[in-house]
């Protein structure tokens, strides 16, 4: 195999391994259900685009002339740099969502617990403030034995 061929084969195996990608994310977004899919999907649209900028260079480097992939190597490069900082940006930006989306449910979570709590002590008075006292005059007996 000649450095074109070479070139071309890596290349290739490249795409192949960022269309899968693509395609999970796909998958991913027709199930996806927030208010933030907007964002994803604009930044699937550019992982799109710059996917399909990709393809054309490569089909462009398969039909050129061995000396003409040396000089389409550096622009090629270029692009190819591009889709995979891309991809890069995107799984930053999914972690972020996930580290929101994490925030928002032990918020509620909380919110929900703090709720119970409260409830259970405007229903139960009298057994919440005899556990007070109970609690603190254990404390208060733990604390001047320690002394």
């Amino acid at each position: 195999m000649n450095g074109k061929e070479n070139y071309i084969k890596q290349v290739q195996e490249n795409m192949g391994k960022y269309k899968d990608k693509l395609s999970k994310i796909d998958e991913l977004l027709e199930s996806y259900k927030s208010n933030n899919k907007p964002k994803f999907l604009a930044q699937r649209n550019t992982l799109k685009d710059k996917f399909d900028q990709a393809e054309q260079m490569l089909k462009e480097i398969t039909s050129s002339s061995e000396e003409d992939v040396e000089k389409i190597k550096e622009n090629a490069g270029e692009i190819f740099d591009n889709l995979k900082e891309a991809f890069h940006e995107f799984s930053s930006f999914l972690t972020i969502e996930q580290l929101s989306r994490t925030k928002d449910e032990i918020v509620n979570f909380s919110n929900e617990k703090l709720d119970e709590v409260q409830n259970f002590i405007k229903e139960h008075p009298l057994t919440v403030a005899a556990w007070t006292v109970g609690i603190g005059f254990l404390i208060g007996a733990l604390l001047t034995r320690s002394k």
